[in-house]
């Protein structure tokens, strides 16, 4: 993957349940746990397309250096938008090690 692609700044954010002082349930907050450079594209009407016959909500792709850490319990942060991960990160066709995709779908409340 050319490095030059990978210009966009995003947060990666891990859910972490806090429990309630009165006992009780706990509220799930997102702690911010990665700052990573990405390729950050809205997907294609064709992409779309095949996302949706595959019921899928996705909407964005992103694309980073391949990390073991990233998965799709997360969230990802970019440009002051929320966006939850649709599925498990895909691997690149070469290695599986090189770079990952995720396909994000926006989330309106945090």
């Amino acid at each position: 993957m050319n490095a030059g692609k990978l210009r966009h700044r995003i947060k990666l954010y891990k859910g972490k349940t806090k429990s309630s002082p009165m006992g009780g349930g706990g509220a799930l907050i997102w702690e911010h746990v990665l700052t990573l450079s990405a390729a950050f594209e809205p997907l294609s009407v064709k992409d779309m397309l095949a996302a949706q016959a595959a019921s899928s909500e996705a909407k964005v792709r992103c694309t980073l250096r391949y990390r073991h850490d990233v998965d799709s319990k997360m969230r990802v942060g970019h440009r002051g938008r929320m966006y939850e991960i649709d599925g498990d990160p895909l691997p690149d066709a070469n290695s599986g090690l090189e770079y990952m995709t995720l396909m994000l779908k926006e989330v309106t409340n945090g």
